[in-house]
């Protein structure tokens, strides 16, 4: 028996057991319970590390919870809420301004970060929904694209420069970069933010300009990944410092013919320690940061026809909002035709890539360094996993974007057909019985976001690790989809509620992942705040993720958001 093994073998075994055996093994024998009982931290917390709710070599002294066991019920429950298991709420941000085009969210530090088509950019407290700070539409140019990461914006301008600001609370006390200092322009409008902002109580969410990045040439797209930001231009990839405002080294030749392909139309950029990915229409390559090397690429062409197509399920939908979706392996006629390639994400770990095609292929690369290093180097085919969101048509173009978790590696993709959340489960439980169904994820779709024209207007999703964030178009005040594209409607913000005194008699352990009937879904609300501003508010018995909702055209954004 476990319990009469020495201490530390049986720790080590039951560290193997994911969280609703511990449960289980904890109501079958007293000996069971009371072992898990007496050593709950280490318990608990190898259960974190199993089903990574948090990353052994990223642990230190700041993220350590107060009790290891609630953190791993709050994780469970947003896990949950991921995969339609327990209910999720909508709720409608006003605060971020109209005509929405990118939004960057920070979690730890509470807020949204919004760019507007007609120019301007907010900063917004995401629980209070209220402006934080803000630059005008005089300052920040139409359509600015927006990366945000550590502490750092950078948008750009309708010259070749990048735009950094920073935390101000991180940046007082530090000199500008010497070699790259914010212009005249960045520093009047600095000065001028801060005197607008200048009763707030703290400088949560205050920025302040912080370095002026002059480009060669013309960038045609930028991401950035702390403390590296990539801007590729036509035929040369920089990568600059950002802290120190250095260009650190330039990738030339990323269009070169190689094996008669090339990239074509770059149309995304993604970077992490080792690698820069440069997505083109044609094809996607990938090179080392170390000496710029071109270590794999990818053309259309060789995408493989066989795929899991993507279709609705009607039974067992314990969530008003996220639906759970079924995989069949090539129920539609196989294709050759996949479209061009739109963007491309590496997750948080660095291990996963995932691709997204304009005909509504998402294909993922688990572990893909495999395929060009080690001494067993893989073909993509024998690892790559093919969605179809597209299963029973050729309609051509449906995708519209592309997101990755700041750390889950959850994936957020919208098309034509609807927003889907995929929740990835390569190496989960490897070691235990526990192995999900082929093709080894989870797909769910959101429900109530699927108006084909609505849908089109999408010019961002974020993702982060309990929430989506999309531009979408609000609802009216008498809870219906709102359709006209010029209505002037208010950001939607979707959130759990916990009831406590349900929350108080949960149980102490977890039950099967695969029950439905631990789930208490009380109803559906929907409260007006104004003549178009309206908050949906779905009541539930556990916490659970939640999604944000951004509104474009005339609108400002909608936020769903699930937390624990």
């Amino acid at each position: 028996m476990l319990h009469q093994l020495c201490a530390e073998i049986a720790l080590h075994t039951i560290s193997y057991l994911p969280l609703y055996s511990l449960y289980s093994a904890a109501l079958v024998s007293r000996d069971w319970n009371a072992l898990i009982a007496v050593n709950e931290t280490t318990v608990y917390r190898n259960a974190a590390i199993l089903h990574r709710f948090i990353v052994e070599d990223q642990l230190h002294a700041g993220s350590i919870p107060d009790s290891w066991k609630a953190y791993c019920r709050r994780q469970s429950e947003i896990e949950r809420g991921w995969r339609g298991k327990a209910p999720s709420v909508v709720r409608e941000l006003t605060a971020t301004g109209t005509v929405v085009h990118r939004i960057k969210v920070d979690c730890e530090l509470g807020f949204v970060i919004t760019t507007c088509q007609i120019g301007g950019l907010f900063v917004c407290d995401i629980k209070s929904n209220r402006v934080l700070w803000a630059l005008p539409p005089s300052h920040v140019v139409h359509y600015a694209h927006c990366e945000y990461d550590r502490g750092y914006i950078i948008f750009n301008r309708h010259d070749n420069c990048k735009e950094v600001w920073r935390c101000t609370v991180d940046a007082d006390g530090n000199r500008h970069p010497e070699t790259s200092p914010p212009d005249k322009k960045m520093l009047e409008a600095s000065i001028q933010a801060a005197s607008n902002f200048h009763s707030a109580e703290t400088h949560q969410g205050h920025f302040k300009a912080w370095a002026l990045l002059r480009l060669p040439e013309t960038a045609r797209a930028f991401r950035f990944s702390y403390p590296t930001l990539l801007a590729a231009a036509m035929n040369n990839a920089y990568l600059w410092d950002v802290p120190s405002a250095q260009l650190v080294s330039v990738i030339r030749d990323i269009q070169r013919q190689h094996q008669g392909q090339s990239l074509a139309t770059i149309k995304y950029v993604e970077v992490n320690d080792l690698y820069v990915f440069i997505c083109g229409a044609r094809g996607l390559r990938i090179f080392g940061r170390e000496n710029g090397a071109l270590l794999y690429q990818l053309s259309t062409r060789e995408l493989s026809s066989a795929t899991w197509d993507v279709l609705p399920q009607t039974r067992g939908l314990a969530s008003s909002v996220v639906h759970p979706q079924m995989l069949i392996h090539n129920l539609h006629s196989p294709s050759s035709i996949h479209g061009e390639f739109m963007a491309c994400h590496v997750s948080a770990s660095g291990n996963d890539l995932a691709v997204l095609t304009s005909h509504g292929r998402l294909i993922i690369f688990p572990n893909f360094p495999r395929l060009f290093t080690g001494s067993n180097v893989v073909h993509h085919r024998d690892i790559t996993i093919v969605l179809n969101f597209q299963p029973f048509s050729s309609d051509g173009d449906i995708s519209y974007y592309l997101a990755v978790g700041d750390r889950n590696g959850k994936l957020a993709v919208a098309t034509r057909r609807g927003i889907f959340l995929i929740s990835p489960d390569f190496d989960f439980n490897r070691l235990t019985t526990d192995r999900p169904p082929e093709p080894g994820l989870s797909v769910c779709r959101l429900a109530r976001f699927d108006h084909d024209r609505l849908l089109s207007s999408i010019s961002c999703l974020q993702i982060t690790h309990d929430g989506v964030y999309f531009t979408y178009k609000p609802w009216r005040a008498s809870g219906e989809l709102d359709t006209d594209q010029h209505a002037d409607l208010p950001d939607v913000e979707v959130f759990p509620v916990v009831d406590e005194d349900m929350e108080d008699g949960f149980a102490d352990g977890w039950e099967d992942e695969d029950s439905d009937d631990d789930v208490d879904l009380i109803g559906m609300g929907i409260g007006t705040l104004g003549a178009f501003h309206s908050s949906f508010l779905c009541s539930c018995g556990l916490q659970i993720p939640c999604t944000l909702i951004s509104t474009t055209g005339f609108c400002p954004p909608i936020q769903i958001r699930c937390t624990a």
